[in-house]
């Protein structure tokens, strides 16, 4: 193994005829972070019959530069390890000249300087299946481009989540049809460098006040001006992560698809309908089919946005908030189970009971035993995660949203009366979540909060 200069491009390791074109490069921008050992060594155990080049560049170094020698120690044979780091950023976030606030020019830079017609994309915190490389070669052939399927990982195990198969999903298809013609996450491309070699200098470009972006005008080009191909398979790992503008709706989609995320499955997440059929009697014989309006406007048009399957009421009083959202979902057709706790005594329970049959909401609409004791205790110890909660007029305390949380899914959503205070405001910052307020036509004022993947303060 060798090591030299190579103008601003150095060799940190490098075997046999650096001349001969490589079989596939590989662009890798990074602050050195240290998800970069991973990826890079994704890279190294590629099941690809021909030599890889990596070109590894630094926009500017965030991270220990230490990483880079263990990389080029660790190098094996087939691979040559090249850096690009001019001591100088190219991205206008930076003070550089380039908008793409990410990697500035680093992507248009290092694939004209790769030593290879095919050339493919990773970033730092993303890696790749053993045999990503080798399947994009194989669907690239006859075609211009070629990209991968991906996986979602969650970020502090970095288990898969499921496979992604509404954004990063090729041309004309998924949740960006309509507004990009589809898209293509970076560490799923590869192009053929010199049929596209007019699209190149849109990596440092960006369509996006806000500096990001040139992934979609890459993608737009390659789209409308090559054939593409695409592998069929899996094959790149995504982290997801509150940083991602994408983030909450990924949450929600996760939520309303019904998946589970792995730190979900280890807490072994009970169903709501589960432990209520544990305690409500048996559904009543085949009724009529009763027409219900919805309460308020607002309120069916949310849920019918959000689709929640599982709605808690904390502090529901007489329950005429549980009632209303169970009229309101059965109104819009939406098959969910709304869970009234707090209900200030037995006598209670028994009197919003009657209300519910009376309503023929029995299937829709169930009240907490008060014989469980605190509710939210209870539920936490029977592992509940729901998709909606709903502060009742009886959630006490200075900060009820924090009894909630726990039993919030991520991705879903929590509403409270009123204006939110600077202590609600703060939380919903520190735990990677959104906040929206609104006003409900006769109710008055309303927040609501989505719950981002991060941890309560």
């Amino acid at each position: 193994m060798a090591t030299r200069d190579a103008g601003l491009i150095r060799s940190l390791a490098d075997h046999g005829d650096r001349q001969r074109p490589y079989g596939a490069a590989v662009i890798l921008p990074t602050l050195l972070r240290p998800a970069l050992v991973r990826a890079v060594r994704s890279v190294y155990e590629q099941r690809f019959a021909q030599r890889i080049q990596i070109l590894i560049g630094i926009d500017k170094a965030e991270g220990d530069r230490a990483l880079l020698d263990q990389l080029a120690a660790e190098c094996p044979p087939h691979v040559a390890l090249d850096l690009f780091d001019p001591g100088y950023s190219t991205s206008a976030r930076h003070g550089g000249l380039y908008p793409n606030h990410v990697t500035g020019s680093l992507r248009t830079l290092l694939t004209y300087a790769a030593n290879s017609q095919y050339v493919a994309y990773l970033d730092d915190d993303n890696w790749w299946a053993c045999d990503h490389l080798s399947s994009l070669r194989e669907a690239i052939a006859g075609h211009d481009w070629s990209w991968s399927h991906r996986w979602f990982v969650e970020p502090d195990s970095a288990e898969t989540i499921c496979i992604d198969e509404w954004e990063s999903v090729g041309p004309d298809a998924g949740m960006f049809q309509e507004r990009f013609g589809g898209f293509v996450d970076p560490s799923s491309l590869m192009i053929d460098k010199l049929a596209c070699h007019e699209i190149l200098p849109a990596w440092s470009l960006t369509p996006f006040a806000d500096g990001r972006g040139s992934d979609r005008l890459v993608f737009d080009r390659l789209r409308s001006g090559h054939q593409g191909n695409g592998t069929g398979l899996a094959t790149s790992f995504y982290m997801i992560g509150a940083a991602d503008a994408l983030h909450l709706v990924r949450l929600q989609n996760f939520r309303q698809k019904g998946i589970e995320l792995p730190s979900e499955r280890r807490r072994g997440v009970t169903r709501l309908t589960h432990l209520v059929d544990g305690w409500r009697p048996a559904p009543p014989p085949s009724a009529p089919v009763r027409r219900f309006s919805p309460d308020n406007p607002i309120l069916a048009e949310l849920l019918g946005k959000l689709k929640p399957r599982e709605i808690l009421v904390l502090g529901a009083g007489d329950g005429a908030i549980a009632m209303a959202l169970g009229r309101t979902a059965r109104a819009i057709g939406l098959a969910c189970m709304v869970l009234a706790t707090g209900v200030p005594s037995e006598s209670d329970e028994e009197k919003l009971r009657k209300r519910i049959e009376a309503a023929g909401l029995e299937e829709t609409v169930t009240a907490l035993p008060k014989r469980y004791g605190k509710d939210t205790a209870y539920l936490g110890t029977q592992h509940v995660l729901v998709d909606l909660v709903q502060l009742g007029p009886g959630a006490g305390g200075a900060a009820p949203w924090r009894d909630a949380w726990p039993l919030l899914r991520e991705g879903g959503f929590l509403i409270g009366r009123g204006k939110p205070d600077k202590h609600l405001e703060k939380f919903v910052a520190d735990t990677g979540s959104t906040i929206i307020r609104a006003e409900f036509p006769g109710a008055g004022s309303r927040w609501i909060v989505e719950k981002g993947l991060g941890k309560a303060s």
